[in-house]
């Protein structure tokens, strides 16, 4: 399956320290549209003039300066429906109930080498920011797929095997507000097989990582295929990978699954899968 274009996301970081701020941008500019502030009212103006996503704001030598910015912004993103996020050299329990107290999202420790798992979490704030604005009405258009949120789904249930739990999140964040749509979840191959073997007729579709400990993605889905069930051989059963190679491609077929999506998954390209294998 081929992968849609989407327009990256717009998130602003904040922080007076400049190279912090280039760091950030760093790490993020694969997968966003990354700008970067200063002080406050370069914020408030950003927040005026661009559709933000998302708004970061980094906690370092200065902790009262980043919640200062807080303060100075919040009514704006508020209004705007804007999620903040604060992002922390050092983990800080005090800090931490602050950021939720005073109406943050989300507060997390910038751990370096490990990328992925931010890009993943301020996804992740975005996506249920935005399933907040579908539910209330307020969302500006922005998703353009066929397969929109509001399709209706009959009774259809789709099993989530993924050992990391933040991914596990992230799809069922995308997927919150898909109308009539139930999702089940395993931790690994070998736990996706029994939930499955004890409810074979239930699952519509399976969305198998391939690279998980106790069993793999491979092995649980020729397990699954070699069950004495019907729908053992009919389930579609669809890889979320990051390698598309050719070579890994056929490596997937070969097992027996239907297809392949790549992490990390855009937002349509889930939303287009789910409704051609769920859609009725």
């Amino acid at each position: 399956m081929g992968n849609i274009f989407v327009e990256k996301k717009r998130v602003l970081v904040v922080s007076e320290d400049p190279h912090a701020l280039v760091e950030i941008k760093v790490e993020l500019m694969d997968y966003f549209d990354v700008s970067i502030a200063a002080a406050s009212p370069a914020v408030l103006t950003a927040l005026e003039m661009f559709n933000m996503a998302l708004v970061i704001i980094y906690i370092g030598e200065n902790r009262d300066g980043a919640f200062s910015v807080f303060a100075d912004i919040s009514e704006l993103a508020e209004k705007k429906s804007v999620p903040i996020v604060f992002l922390a050299e050092k983990g800080n329990d005090k800090d931490e109930a602050e950021a939720f107290a005073l109406g943050a999202v989300d507060y997390t420790v910038r751990r370096r080498g490990t990328v992925n798992a931010l890009n993943s979490r301020i996804n992740l704030r975005i996506r249920a920011s935005e399933s907040e604005k579908r539910v209330s009405g307020t969302a500006d258009g922005q998703f353009s797929s066929s397969g929109a949120p509001g399709t209706v789904i009959a009774e259809k249930t789709i099993l989530v095997v993924d050992d990391v739990e933040l991914n596990r999140e992230i799809i069922a964040g995308m997927l919150i507000d898909v109308k009539g749509l139930a999702l089940e979840f395993a931790g690994n191959g070998e736990e996706a097989v029994n939930k499955f073997a004890k409810a074979p007729d239930l699952f519509s579709l399976i969305l198998m990582d391939v690279q998980m400990p106790v069993m793999d993605g491979f092995r649980a889905t020729k397990t699954i295929r070699s069950l004495d069930f019907e729908n053992a051989r009919e389930v579609p059963i669809i890889a979320l990978t990051a390698n598309d190679d050719e070579g890994e491609v056929a490596k997937y077929l070969d097992s027996g699954m239907n297809g392949m999506i790549k992490k990390p998954m855009a937002y349509d390209e889930l939303i287009n899968l789910v409704t051609e294998y769920c859609y009725i």
